[in-house]
């Protein structure tokens, strides 16, 4: 497809939900992008706030740019998948409601897709800011994933994503559950699954913002416990030996946090761990008892 057509040749989808203080920038970002035939697809995920106006606003303002789509609350996964429905181009772009894009945002993920050659391509990511001791951790904790180096990678967030329309499909898109965290988690372990490979290139970055208050934080860990479970299961896994890893992990944690972290942090480390142990080993004790489904919409 060439830049000439009416068609799009890029679509970037952004699923939000109540993030109507934070969504204007976002936006104006958008707006801004320097590359010459792209939609920006936002998905309004049943937001209670003034999202669904301010979305419309814009896309008024902007037909050509930006579209809105308004569904009933469904959670993430489900979101993006509606935003891919009716999105006109063949190359997928996906990112969040808390993350700044630079003007040469698309035009950089397209070239180093096209170069890299993989299926599947994740972009840098930077804090917009590390003034908390959360947010420092949380962007620490991701330089810990991956780290500086272009290389493959098992799984990759949703935040600076760039996917063929055809491998999504392959793949079947994202989980069409109300899966509060680790949708994309669960989404890469399926396209890697059917074949398909995911690279990681720090060279086109993206600003996103960490969470600032601790129990927002430490509930996403805790989800992030629970649902990877339950994944897990729904995947074929064996859980007992997942929950087992997960808690060497936590065990070793004294070993290997200073490793990662300053020392400030360490404590902020060994907590956010031990929610996430917790929740991982009480979702896998709850299923003797419990169906999975039940665990998975567990508060």
């Amino acid at each position: 497809m060439s830049v000439g057509n009416s068609a799009p040749v890029v679509s970037v989808i952004i699923p939000t939900h109540n993030r109507g203080a934070l969504l204007r920038e976002s936006v104006e970002c958008m707006l801004a992008q320097d590359y010459p035939s792209f939609e920006a697809v936002y998905v309004n995920d049943g937001a209670t706030d003034e999202t669904a106006a301010m979305l419309d606003e814009y896309a008024a303002a902007h037909p050509r740019r930006l579209r809105a789509l308004h569904i009933d609350n469904s959670g993430p996964g489900p979101a993006r998948n509606a935003g891919v429905r009716q999105a006109r181009a063949e190359l997928l772009l996906f990112t969040d409601d808390d993350v700044l894009t630079p003007p040469d945002w698309i035009t950089g993920m397209a070239a180093v897709y096209k170069t890299r050659g993989f299926d599947a391509l994740c972009g840098g990511i930077e804090a917009v800011s590390t003034a908390g001791r959360v947010e420092r951790y949380l962007h620490l904790r991701n330089r810990a994933r991956f780290g500086d180096r272009a290389k493959p990678v098992k799984a990759a967030p949703m935040m600076n994503f760039m996917v063929s329309r055809k491998v999504f499909e392959e793949t079947g898109g994202f989980l069409d559950e109300p899966l509060a965290a680790a949708e994309d988690w669960e989404f890469c372990l399926r396209l890697r699954r059917t074949g398909h490979s995911v690279f990681y290139d720090p060279v086109v970055k993206v600003r996103h913002r960490y969470q600032e208050h601790w129990d927002a934080a430490v509930r996403r860990m805790r989800d992030a416990g629970r649902l990877g479970a339950y994944i897990w299961w729904r995947q074929g896994g064996h859980v007992m030996a997942y929950t087992v890893y997960a808690t060497l992990r936590f065990a070793t944690c004294p070993f290997w946090a200073p490793l990662r972290y300053p020392i400030e942090l360490w404590p902020t480390a060994w907590c956010m761990e031990a929610a996430f142990w917790s929740a991982r080993l009480g979702a896998y004790l709850r299923s003797f008892r419990q169906p999975w489904q039940a665990i998975r919409d567990a508060p």
